[in-house]
């Protein structure tokens, strides 16, 4: 008997005809010979709205306050499918993530997980009882209610799978799987039917929403068999596991990070711990850095160049601001109109044929680079916004990712 864990995202939980849809999706995957562990997200825009109400009531909510207020849509959403599926003639019972032993770090917002106890539901799953959990949430060790970030059920999904050894996690969308770029920005884009746990990975730390990046972490290190799929369909979607290595490099998918910002601290004086009093800062308040570049020395001085998501330019700049003065940079410069597309495949960061390929088509058709960053499995070029459209279309041509 298979153990499975779904995760259903907050479009398809946004009504009680599609919680009943998955109530009886969920049955079916039971009366097929499985256990399974369901996640679910808040309803629909649920916590849009309540972010909008705290913003109402105060322009800076205080980060504790928040996450008590927010996890109140994943706990709707939880008692909603467990009623839907008792009403189906199944026993179910929803938990929080506080209630299955979801612990987190401190981290108000952007928590992280540092164990999974997970006693009540195995307790569940051995007296037939489909579990119904929370996502995105857990709890801290000093008892305080804690989010893991927009996105987090993805992480509490694949989280819960490696815990308890699932043969697979389902994760339920509003698309079809993942495809070879965003079909509602560029029509004609292909489903992608399996990929390889770093693919994945590139894809959503360079910019694709399918799944969350920490998601994608987890699944790689546990190796915890995924499938990406849409709850409003029986279509088989994106497979994601371990692939056998290709001698060949080849473009699988692209994908595309819209706003992203550069600042640069420039003409640094060089000196010890310059560039680690940077980077400690920016990690300690969990700035995430897509690029950065250390400038050639000229003279004694540098420059020292990052970039980072525009959501969070504020607390980057506030960093930086302070850090120029102490590491005596000449200014601060900052560039907020980037944008990122970025090939991912077997191979393709170095490969010569593919950066190659991909430089010439984009100077073919006039798109100017700022820079461009490699890994094993993808190639990212960084450039002005207004190049956006035309540099993915180009690049989805180039590699024949279209239908």
């Amino acid at each position: 008997m298979a153990l499975v864990v779904q995760k259903y995202g907050g479009s398809s939980v946004a009504d009680i005809e599609r919680i009943r849809r998955v109530a009886r999706r969920v049955v079916a995957t039971r009366a097929a010979g499985n256990r399974v562990v369901v996640v679910v997200s808040a309803m629909g825009h649920t916590t849009d709205a309540l972010t909008k109400l705290a913003h109402e009531i105060m322009p800076s909510p205080q980060r504790r306050e928040l996450d008590m207020l927010l996890t109140a849509g994943e706990r709707e959403a939880m008692a909603l499918v467990s009623l839907a599926i008792l009403n189906e003639g199944l026993e179910a019972v929803s938990f929080t993530g506080s209630q299955v032993g979801i612990i987190t770090d401190r981290y108000h917002s952007d928590a992280r997980i540092e164990e999974i106890r997970g006693d009540r539901l195995r307790r569940a799953l051995r007296g037939k009882v489909i579990p119904i959990v929370a996502g995105f949430q857990g709890v801290s060790t000093e008892r305080e209610i804690t989010t893991l970030g927009r996105g987090g059920s993805d992480v509490t999904a694949v989280a819960l799978a490696a815990a308890l050894g699932a043969d697979r996690c389902e994760l339920y969308k509003d698309v079809d799987g993942v495809f070879t770029e965003n079909p509602s920005e560029f029509p004609g884009a292909r489903l992608v039917p399996e990929l390889s746990f770093e693919e994945l990975a590139e894809l959503a730390g360079s910019g694709s929403e399918v799944i969350h990046p920490r998601a994608c972490a987890l699944a790689a290190k546990y190796r915890v068999r995924l499938s990406i799929r849409s709850s409003f369909n029986d279509k088989r979607g994106t497979t994601v596991a371990k692939l056998e290595k290709m001698e060949k490099a080849f473009v699988r998918a692209m994908t595309h990070s819209h706003k992203l910002v550069r600042l640069s601290l420039v003409d640094v004086p060089k000196k010890k711990k310059c560039l680690h009093q940077v980077v400690t800062q920016l990690a300690a308040a969990r700035v995430p850095v897509v690029f950065f570049n250390h400038g050639v020395v000229h003279g004694d001085r540098f420059d020292l160049s990052f970039i980072v998501p525009e959501e969070h330019l504020t607390s980057a700049r506030t960093i930086l601001t302070k850090l120029a003065k102490a590491v005596r940079a000449d200014r601060l410069a900052v560039k907020d109109t980037l944008c990122s597309v970025s090939v991912v495949g077997p191979g393709v960061g170095s490969d010569p044929e593919v950066l190659s390929g991909t430089l010439e088509t984009l100077h073919r058709v006039g798109v100017h680079l700022d820079a461009f960053s490699t890994s094993e499995t993808r190639l990212s070029c960084f450039m002005d916004r207004s190049n956006l459209r035309l540099a993915a279309a180009a690049l989805l041509a180039r590699f024949r990712l279209k239908r």
